[in-house]
């Protein structure tokens, strides 16, 4: 009896030996997703916020033009109900 309850111990430290291998294999791989993951959410931040300076810019330029553009149709109607 002793010998199979020694052969059961050896063959459950074994499996559990191969548990903690995985476990640790799959933490680092784990890990090393978490570093891809951050690394493309610093590229994403980084491209909105080069697109909210660009759109920021664009606005600045075009604004003007839009609001002298109203503002002459706002004239054609005013002048055409005039008439």
């Amino acid at each position: 009896m002793a010998t199979a309850e020694s052969v059961l111990v050896i063959i459950l430290a074994v499996v559990l030996l191969l548990f903690l291998i995985l476990a640790i294999v799959a933490v680092s791989l784990g890990i090393g997703i978490l570093r891809n993951i951050k690394h493309i959410a610093q590229r994403a931040e980084e491209t909105t916020d080069s697109v909210a300076d660009i759109a920021k810019l664009v606005g600045k330029r075009v604004a003007p033009v839009a609001l002298s553009a109203a503002f002459a149709a706002a004239l054609r109607r005013f002048k055409g109900k005039k008439e």
